[in-house]
């Protein structure tokens, strides 16, 4: 069950960026951690990593190495997350919509959700068995 929790948020966090790779980029810079001429690359990337990584977590495709990319960038975006709120940018996450859709911004809640999924991967990544595997029901 953790395993396709965390599967399905890195699906629908992947969305919105893939639809528009160009406001994801905005709300890359608007952390002023990268050059800015690295921000296109990495809304361009990023969010077909996630996609790729929360299908593969779904249907029970290399499981360990899904959950162990999954909790890597949890543990970068929960770094970026505590790093904002800790110098107090009043900025958009950019987690699962864009900016201009959003109306909250980063806070405490933020990170204890980041905490929380972050918690969840690493959890898949070291207990789950992965017994469950829709790949396999498929297999005649």
């Amino acid at each position: 069950m953790s395993r396709l929790v965390v599967g399905f948020l890195f699906i629908y966090a992947s969305v919105y960026k893939i639809l528009d790779p160009g406001e994801f980029a905005g709300s890359i810079r608007n952390y002023g951690l990268i050059p800015p001429v690295f921000s296109n690359l990495v809304a361009l990337t990023l969010p077909w990593l996630e996609l790729v990584s929360g299908a593969f977590l779904i249907l029970g495709i290399q499981t360990r190495a899904s959950a162990l990319l999954t909790s890597l960038m949890m543990l970068v975006f929960l770094g970026v997350i505590i790093y904002a709120y800790a110098i107090g940018l009043d900025i958009d996450c950019g987690c699962f919509s864009s900016s201009t859709e959003s109306t909250g911004r980063i806070g405490l809640f933020h990170i204890f959700r980041d905490i929380a999924v972050a918690l969840l991967s690493f959890w898949v990544l070291v207990f789950d068995k992965g017994e469950f595997r829709i790949v396999s029901a498929f297999r005649l």
